[in-house]
């Protein structure tokens, strides 16, 4: 590179610097190329270069916004991909589920002068399972399975009306079978809205119910502990369990925010299992009489009752368990075996390192 005629300029002769630095000054001073020898050349040239090369702050902030808004950008096409996954999971599950129901309900003789366009009222739904309990005699297997279509669909994308389900299975099956059926397609559905939520929809989660979840973990965390091994994993399924007893949390919800909170299946199932019996117990046994009531909010109401008082007894293990573990180990004399095995261990492993 050349550049223009430029006149040499001069130091004063009774500057203190050497003969290095008057080297490496004057062309820099000159705006001449540099012939970089000296590690104090080698520092003055990268300051020249970095000065010349270095953005403004209005630059920098401008960068700043631009990846922001990139990182905003994919993060809504992620979201968006997992929302089309969910629909497409959604509706193609559905059309199975409603190639089933309407076959067998246009096999059923003399349907359609029992059920009319006020479906949802009681006096309707007592005539359906009317008619359904003497289908479902003679066509023991197909109503089955078409029971635990429909419930398996409804539990694993959150629609209303479990309650009616598993009402009807008590009608159609019996007390004993129609609690085996419901408690199938309810633990199916949890199980399959649990692993929908930690694999599809932790982004959705993350962007609709993220403070929810984030206070359900401080709240579980407040009352369990942080510990996930031996006792404190048992006092989270006592309390998780508790939790599914109680009537008005919403099943739906622990199912998303355990996924979202990386709850292992090993806790999710055994509490999941264990917290829906009593409430399809009681739901299947009121199905029973479900050609004599006047209304479902009469069992919802019987039931809320119970489960209340159980889940009030269920919630209050956690705490006493605690509090009987921090009493066996102050009277413990000493410290264990197991914990001498710890700190050899961790000599061993600081004599290697």
């Amino acid at each position: 590179r050349t550049w223009a005629p430029v006149a040499r300029p001069r130091i004063p002769k009774d500057s203190s610097m050497g003969g290095d630095d008057r080297e490496v000054a004057i062309p820099i001073l000159a705006r001449k190329p540099l012939s970089i020898n000296t590690p104090v050349s080698l520092g003055l040239a990268k300051a020249e270069i970095g000065y010349s090369k270095s953005p403004s702050s209005s630059t920098e902030t401008k960068d700043q916004s631009e990846l922001r808004d990139q990182k905003e950008k994919l993060e809504d096409s992620e979201l968006k991909r997992d929302l089309i996954h969910i629909v497409f999971l959604l509706v193609i599950s559905g059309a199975v589920v409603a190639l089933n129901l309407l076959g067998m309900l246009t096999a059923i003789p003399g349907l359609r002068g029992v059920v009319s366009l006020k479906l949802f009222t009681i006096k309707e739904i007592q005539k359906l399972a009317k008619t359904l309990s003497s289908y479902a005699k003679e066509h023991f297997v197909r109503t089955l399975t078409v029971q635990i279509l429909l419930g398996t669909w409804v539990q694993t994308f959150m629609i209303p009306g479990a309650t009616v389900l598993n009402m009807l299975a008590g009608n159609n099956f019996g007390m004993w079978t129609g609690l085996a059926t419901t408690m199938f397609y309810n633990s199916l559905g949890s199980v399959f809205l649990y692993l929908i939520s930690r694999s599809v929809g932790r982004r959705i989660v993350k962007r609709y119910l993220n403070d929810r979840v984030e206070s359900f973990k401080t709240l579980f965390q407040s009352r369990t502990g942080k510990d996930r091994t031996g006792f404190g994993t048992l006092n989270l399924v006592i309390y998780l369990t508790s939790l599914r007893i109680f009537p008005f949390t919403p099943n739906w919800f622990l199912n998303v925010s355990l996924a979202s909170l990386e709850i292992p299946l090993s806790v999710f199932i055994p509490s999941m299992v264990v917290g829906l019996l009593p409430y399809n117990y009681l739901a299947v046994r009121a199905g029973l009489f479900f050609q004599d009531l006047a209304s479902v909010k009469i069992v919802n109401t019987n039931v809320s009752v119970v489960l209340v008082a159980v889940a009030a007894l269920g919630l209050t293990i956690p705490s006493l368990l605690s509090r009987l573990r921090a009493c066996w180990y102050k009277e413990a004399q000493g410290p264990s075996v197991d914990y001498y095995w710890k700190q050899v261990r961790k000599a061993h492993q600081h004599d290697q390192k």
